[in-house]
């Protein structure tokens, strides 16, 4: 990871944040994309603090093309050299699928779907001029068919499926180019801080999994030699309560 440039969305809560600042520790430079000015700036101050070179921030609402292509633009401009993307962020909405508002449903789709798709199709030049480059996509376990529906919304859902088959697509779309196309389904996650103790505490087989977890998994997938490919991690807890059974 060292020296590499990452581009991570979603950077300024929950899996981004602490993404993007384990990322900094092991040598990569982060560019961090996400709604919130504020938060953004906080997920800087923490790597800067951590004697990392601050990293850039990119403010991107992912529900919005106009943003999504300015942040894009901002990227080639400041950062053409960029070797991984990261398509974390997302709305989220849980609860019945008939409380759901239109604005709720665009944002949700909009986010996970559009929002991923125009960003990695704007910055895909960037990576195929790359002798290495990857592109990873957060999923979650809410995209594959197997899994029970539980938490999270039916536009969640359907839009989570979406993203898992353009990732499966992309992979057959590049292949033979210089960029790795790999994609992660974590389960459901506890949020922990890379800065609290709780990032650190060994968990007992009955416990949730934290979003330690699956940065872990997601920067072993990034650190493997460019002739390796871990196309799909799915990541969940040992004694899971999402997997169907049979």
């Amino acid at each position: 990871m060292r020296n590499r440039k990452i581009v991570i969305t979603g950077a300024g809560r929950g899996l981004g944040r602490a993404l993007s600042i384990v990322a900094a520790r092991r040598g990569a430079f982060p560019i961090l994309l996400g709604r919130s000015e504020d938060a953004l700036q906080s997920v800087a101050d923490v790597i800067s603090n951590d004697s990392s070179p601050r990293p850039n921030i990119v403010v991107c609402d992912l529900s919005d093309t106009a943003s999504v292509t300015q942040a894009a633009t901002e990227i080639a401009i400041s950062h053409p050299d960029i070797d991984i993307l990261v398509n974390n962020g997302a709305h989220w909405t849980g609860g019945a699928f008939e409380h759901q508002t239109n604005d709720q449903i665009l944002a949700v789709v909009n986010s996970v779907v559009t929002g991923t798709l125009v960003l990695t199709r704007q910055l895909l030049p960037l990576l195929k001029a790359r002798a290495h480059a990857d592109i990873h996509t957060v999923v979650s376990m809410s995209g594959l068919s197997y899994t029970r529906f539980a938490g999270a919304s039916l536009p969640f859902r359907a839009a989570k499926s979406a993203q898992d088959g353009f990732a499966k697509g992309l992979v057959e779309e590049l292949q033979g180019s210089s960029v790795r196309v790999t994609s992660i389904y974590p389960g459901m996650i506890e949020d922990v801080s890379p800065e609290a103790p709780e990032w650190n505490r060994e968990r007992g087989i009955n416990e949730s999994l934290t979003n330690r977890d699956v940065v872990d998994a997601i920067l072993f997938a990034l650190s493997a030699p460019a002739n390796v490919s871990f196309r799909q991690i799915v990541i969940e807890r040992t004694r899971s309560d999402f997997l169907l059974s049979g």
